[in-house]
């Protein structure tokens, strides 16, 4: 779940958006084996709108002279108290406003909606499954093929998006779903078809868990059998690409089998497979088709990369019988992980089977002692690819939701982990019959690698940190995370010990790089942990590195001060800034890594003004510092905080800053005598 922020620089899509009614409470009954399940329909069980007279208290109260199109009293989270939905007329669609009124009659603002990319088109309060209090539903739309909903929950003085679904195509209709017909809802379905599913149409369900909502299947509605050769390979290809998704799509798998008998697969891997998933959305890739009777050859190009597929007719059916060039994989049998492997997890022994079909994996494991077997379903990972090593991840169906994270050594032989949360246990499994000794337990120099480690140079604006744990002699696992202002970078990955040095090689290549993999080589030195690496900023958000030295556990980190970050320039001025402002003392500071000053004559006096300057979001402070006076002002969640000791511009907001406070409607005049 996420708390709702409302920040003024949401951008909004400019679109002609149809302001509709009021939609249905009623849960809307839908049959899950159907594709695009109807929305809701009309119902007179909605909170109905009052007169005007009715609902001037809260516009007064707000502060709004706009057309009411919705308005709800309710106790929406059983705290006693009557929650307020207001809905208006805004420059695209509703503006949102939710208060809450107590038996005095007094007000509370609680928040806002409306502010997303998509208008809002109405809202209403809707009642989940097993759940006492109810939630606030608003209906999302672009005005033409796309519709959508966020659903949330009222907690204490805050308003909680619980879940929020809307194709980011502007292509596709979600909706909530009660399956069961007992007039609470239970879920929700995805209805896609635009580019992003290569315009099949595709449904996926999300079932409610009283919590949130997890995902629960997806369905293909598939057109009759291509007729042609051509057709026949660029529906292979698609499906193939949907199926290379980590949300298993039921029905493709059938239809794969149908299009190809050949047993050779193709697989797309890194920035080949963003490249042809993008030409295949938009049917930009060129197709060389020789027909010559029942039997055919079909080329197909994408920049320097080819294949070509031999196809044959068969009972009036093309069929796939061979393929040949690039992304090619093995056939299925040389790469079939049949048959049972034995192993640990921990120190308890289990039993598991492995089926890898192209980049999907499916399996069973029990452990020896209870004999019950769990579920497994996960993917091959081709995104953060180890060199030489595939990479298996597994989530098991049970309660706990474990995951087993592991790579092939060799076909036989996979080692990694077993994690929930925080929790990681050393896994690893040999195939029954085969010649493989068990991995060693960590040894005294690799168990130096264990623990959390803190980069020696970070410091309040930027900093990075690794976790490693040690699961073999041979192995450790790692979660790297770094930051430099509000951009980050996070990376997890195995790496094999050898010589005492834990390496990782990735199949990506550093961009100015073209002949060397990246690379991260973990030692110990003089109690240090030393990264080395051709590329420190790997996976990480731009201006953003991992370090190259790290210190055992923490740093004591000390938030600096106004002088230190460059606002001010003395210690006394810093104490008077630190007055003023109060306790946005902390909140200026973390958005200002330093401020971009220029010095100018204002009011006959040379005075700095400038903004503030943070990795990834300048311009959240501006400052005007002068002999005697400062002015500084930060943007809120609710509006602009404006702080000063100058009485002349106690309620009104400097030149100099003019321009950049007019973003905002909403000012908050904070005037000391210091």
């Amino acid at each position: 779940m996420k708390r709702i922020t409302v920040s003024i620089f949401i951008p909004l899509i400019l679109f002609a958006l149809l302001l509709t009614g009021c939609s249905s409470d009623k849960p809307n009954n839908s049959n899950q084996n159907e594709i695009f399940t109807p929305g809701p329909n009309e119902s007179t069980n909605i909170p109905q709108a009052q007169t005007g007279a009715g609902y001037k208290k809260y516009t007064d109260f707000l502060g709004i002279n706009r057309d009411v199109k919705e308005f709800i009293k309710e106790d929406i989270d059983l705290d006693g108290k009557t929650e307020i939905v207001i809905a208006c007329e805004a420059d695209y669609g509703l503006k949102v406003f939710v208060l809450r009124e107590d038996s005095s009659g007094e007000l509370q603002k609680i928040g806002e909606l409306g502010e997303g990319v998509y208008g809002t088109s109405g809202v209403e309060i809707v009642e989940m499954q097993n759940k006492k209090q109810k939630y606030i539903l608003e209906s999302l739309t672009n005005g033409a093929a796309l519709s959508g909903f966020a659903l949330y929950e009222i907690d204490g003085d805050e308003i909680v998006q619980i879940e929020y679904s809307a194709s980011a195509t502007g292509a596709g209709e979600d909706h909530l779903i009660d399956t069961n017909k007992d007039g609470f809802y239970d879920g929700y379905v995805q209805n896609r078809y635009s580019y992003d599913v290569f315009n099949f149409h595709v449904s996926s369900f999300y079932k409610w868990n009283s919590q949130g909502f997890v995902f629960d299947s997806a369905q293909i509605k598939l057109d009759n059998y291509p007729d042609n050769p051509r057709d026949v390979v660029s529906q292979f290809l698609k499906l193939n690409m949907l199926n290379s998704y980590e949300t298993k799509i039921d029905g493709i798998s059938q239809r794969l089998s149908e299009l190809n008998i050949s047993n050779k697969e193709i697989t797309f891997k890194g920035k080949g497979l963003d490249n042809w998933a993008e030409a295949l959305q938009i049917d930009n890739i060129d197709f060389d088709v020789d027909v010559k009777g029942s039997t055919a050859k079909v080329s197909v190009t994408l920049g320097s990369e080819t294949m070509t597929f031999t196809l044959t007719k068969k009972s009036d059916k093309w069929q796939i019988t061979d393929i040949t060039g690039a992304n090619v994989a093995a056939s299925s049998s040389q790469k079939s992980t049949d048959g049972w492997f034995a192993g640990f997890i921990g120190n308890k022994p289990i039993h598991a089977k492995i089926n890898v079909s192209q980049d999907k994996v499916s399996g069973v494991y029990y452990y020896d002692e209870y004999k019950t077997s769990i579920k497994l379903e996960g993917y091959i990972d081709d995104f953060i690819e180890m060199k030489d090593y595939r990479t298996v991840y597994l989530s098991e169906d049970t309660d706990v939701k474990g995951k087993i994270i592991g790579i092939f050594r060799t076909d036989d032989y996979i080692q990694g982990c077993w994690m929930k949360d925080d929790v990681i246990y050393p896994m690893y499994l040999i195939r029954e019959g085969a010649n493989i000794a068990a991995p060693k337990q960590p040894g005294a120099n690799s168990k130096k690698f264990e623990g959390s480690w803190t980069g020696k140079e970070s410091g309040y604006f930027a900093g990075s940190q690794a976790d490693i744990k040690v699961l073999f002699d041979d192995l450790i696992f790692y979660n790297l995370s770094a930051f430099n202002g509000i951009h980050t970078g996070a990376l997890s990955s195995f790496g094999i010990i050898e010589n005492n040095v834990a390496k990782t090689v990735f199949k990506d290549k550093p961009y100015y790089l073209k002949d060397e993999n990246v690379v991260f080589e973990f030692r110990i030195q003089n109690d240090l942990l030393l990264l080395n690496s051709n590329d420190y900023s790997f996976y990480c958000g731009m201006g953003v590195e991992f370090g190259s030295e790290y210190v055992k556990g923490g740093i004591d980190i000390k938030m600096p001060t106004a002088l230190e970050v460059g606002i001010v320039e003395t210690k006394e001025q810093d104490e008077l800034f630190k007055k003023l402002v109060g306790d946005k003392y902390s909140d200026f500071i973390m958005y200002t890594s330093h401020v971009f000053y220029s010095e100018l004559t204002w009011n006959g006096e040379k005075v700095k003004a400038g903004e503030s300057y943070l990795r990834g979001y300048s311009g959240c402070c501006w400052y005007i510092i002068s002999k005697e006076h400062i002015y500084a002002a930060i943007i809120g969640d609710d509006g602009i905080y404006y702080y000063t000791n100058d009485k002349n511009y106690a309620d009104r907001i400097p030149e100099p800053m003019a321009e950049w406070a007019s973003r905002s409607d909403k000012i908050f005049y904070n005037y000391k005598e210091l």
